[in-house]
């Protein structure tokens, strides 16, 4: 049976979007974060549940445009039964509440001021980025993760009429690229938007790109709206949408008599070979997109980058907490450059927001990256089992009688027996990102039926 991060039960929730009402309490029963600390180190002296947490938090406050604050009431990692979580208003906490305060001072004010502003259904689908007047380019955490690929991403930005294919795993970089693209095509101040794939609808397709073009500075006679759409996750489009974007990319059209497109970016966790595998996926829409396809490398493929952009993303926060930016001393750089990071920059941001916070001494040690990566379930690399694993390997082939589809399938069976049937933690054994997993578990059992 495959599983999630947690079972939830509730216990309340009573909520009214029109009037910003919300409270929500709910056991998470087998909790993935609590039970990877207690198996790792054993009884927690507080709730553990921080990535759970912060989820739930930051989803309910986009919906209800205001600040929702979730405390873990209960952790099995600290002895309970059973993990417990509450949800309300910042208001409806006490007045100093340590958790509020601690939101406010450092969560908030990392976000840009409009990240709380109510929101309608149809936001909850488009992401616009309102205009910064800075490149990404500007942004050293940027400029590091684009290196492997600028000078194709610039090459890109030149072609303004060709959708793009960008590939990678979570936390790639992804959006970073794509944004490089428009920035570079047609200025900051531009209309950049992003659609999840998985929430467009065959009704609000066209009147989304319609609002962007509207959006935009009015285009010049034969001249293009200065706009960039970004489809997330495009193997989860629907066929009725394909159609449709389909046609958009073959007569050049956003409606009937529109001549004006945007720039068509598409991103996705599967590589261009899995995504070309897919039957439900239309094949014109599939290389119309892959004409230039880019490939933004996972973070461990990277080491000496990692140490390059922790480094950076700790300049960037410190000042935000009041701090002086911390340097890293040599054995925190090599613990980090041994770090797997499954979810890339996502999860190194994390893990330095703990360090910086956390962090009692300049420069940071890899003591203190271990402390930041405990609440994470972060471990670093260790080459032990691959140095085994690649005997093992030389000595199967030489041999003979090598059959990589039968080591493949030994490997993922074994893995998510090992997860317990869970796909994510499954996922992050093998630094892979949850989609592609549980997409390669699907072909392998495909495989083995016929």
């Amino acid at each position: 049976m495959l599983k999630g991060e947690a079972r939830v039960e509730t216990v309340h929730n009573d909520f009214d979007f029109k009037k910003g009402k919300f409270s929500g309490e709910f056991f998470w029963n087998d909790s993935v974060e609590a039970t990877e600390y207690l198996d790792r180190h054993g009884i927690a002296h507080e709730s553990m549940c921080w990535t759970q947490v912060g989820y739930a938090a930051g989803y309910a406050s986009y919906f209800f445009g205001k600040l929702i604050v979730y405390k873990e009431v209960q952790c099995i990692a600290r002895g309970d039964k059973r993990c417990r979580v509450v949800g309300r208003p910042a208001e409806a906490w006490e007045k100093d509440d340590d958790t509020v305060r601690f939101y406010r001072r450092h969560i908030l004010a990392e976000g840009k001021p409009s990240a709380l502003q109510p929101q309608t259904m149809r936001t909850t689908t488009l992401q616009q980025d309102a205009p910064s007047g800075r490149s990404h380019a500007e942004d050293p955490v940027a400029a590091i993760l684009l290196e492997p690929v600028r000078q194709r991403l610039d090459r890109i930005a030149q072609l303004t009429d060709i959708p793009v294919l960008i590939t990678g795993p979570c936390g790639s970089g992804k959006c970073m690229a794509a944004r490089h693209i428009h920035d570079a095509t047609h200025g900051t101040a531009a209309p950049f938007a992003r659609f999840s794939c998985s929430e467009i609808t065959d009704t609000n397709l066209l009147d989304m790109v319609g609002d962007q073009q509207r959006r935009g500075r009015k285009p010049a006679r034969g001249e293009e709206a200065a706009t960039t759409i970004v489809l997330e996750d495009i193997e989860k489009l629907g066929a009725a949408i394909q159609r449709q974007i389909a046609g958009m990319l073959s007569d050049g059209r956003t409606g009937a008599g529109d001549r004006l497109r945007p720039r068509l970016i598409a991103t996705s966790t599967l590589s261009p070979h899995e995504l070309a595998s897919l039957p439900h996926l239309r094949r014109d829409l599939f290389y119309a997109f892959t004409a230039l396809p880019v490939a933004m490398p996972a973070l461990a493929s990277r080491p000496r980058d990692i140490v390059r952009l922790a480094q950076a993303i700790m300049r960037r926060l410190a000042p935000a907490y009041g701090k002086t930016p911390p340097t890293l001393a040599e054995d925190a750089a090599a613990w980090l450059a041994a770090l797997p990071l499954p979810n890339n920059l996502f999860e190194l941001e994390a893990l330095m927001r703990g360090a910086v916070l956390t962090a009692h001494q300049n420069p940071v040690t890899a003591s203190t990256l271990e402390t930041a990566a405990h609440g994470l379930g972060m471990q670093p690399h260790s080459p032990g089992p691959n140095e085994a694993l690649t005997a093992v390997l030389e000595q199967a082939i030489e041999q003979g009688g090598f059959a990589i589809d039968d080591l493949n399938r030994q490997i993922y069976q074994m893995t998510i027996r090992r997860a317990g049937g869970n796909v994510t933690q499954a996922a992050r054994m093998l630094g892979l990102s949850r989609a592609q997993f549980a997409y390669r578990l699907g072909q392998i059992s495909n495989a083995g039926s016929s």
